[in-house]
């Protein structure tokens, strides 16, 4: 495998399980097919500026550095969703939101700037926007987050 797919590995099981140590790491990507020693996972942690960050339960976890697990962009993003989101489908490998009049737009500012790993583009009407995730998995596993946002 070449390093720009190891690295892009990565950084999806960092996003996807809570990997707190190197040797966590390279136990998922044996489980995905991928041999590397330790020293190389190293230096990938360093190139792809990891960091370890608290998560919500204050474990330690390997995270982007330019992804803070909980941010004032995370707070504004929620926040809206709260007040501007009416229904949530999701189609396949996409998440269908209905929002009040003039509201898709404000929410889709605030989940680009985000900048979740899981969503590969938006597309903002006026009252709807759709979220393309890369997998079917993925859709399901972020509006569940979305719905937890309305909470």
């Amino acid at each position: 495998m070449k390093k720009n797919q190891r690295q892009a590995l990565i950084r999806q099981i960092i996003t996807e399980y809570p990997i707190s140590t190197q040797e966590e790491l390279l136990a998922r990507l044996q489980e995905a097919g991928v041999s590397a020693t330790q020293a190389t996972i190293s230096r990938d942690i360093r190139e792809l500026k990891l960091v370890k960050t608290q998560d919500e339960n204050k474990n330690l976890r390997y995270s982007l550095f330019s992804q803070p697990s909980v941010s004032l962009t995370e707070d504004r993003l929620r926040s809206s969703v709260k007040r501007e989101v009416l229904r949530i489908q999701v189609v396949q490998f996409m998440i269908v939101v209905l929002t009040e009049k003039n509201g898709a737009d404000v929410v889709t500012n605030w989940l680009d700037e985000a900048q979740y790993p899981e969503v590969a583009a938006t597309i903002a009407g006026v009252d709807t926007f759709i979220i393309i995730c890369r997998s079917e998995k993925e859709a399901e596993d972020f509006a569940d987050k979305l719905e937890t946002m309305r909470e």
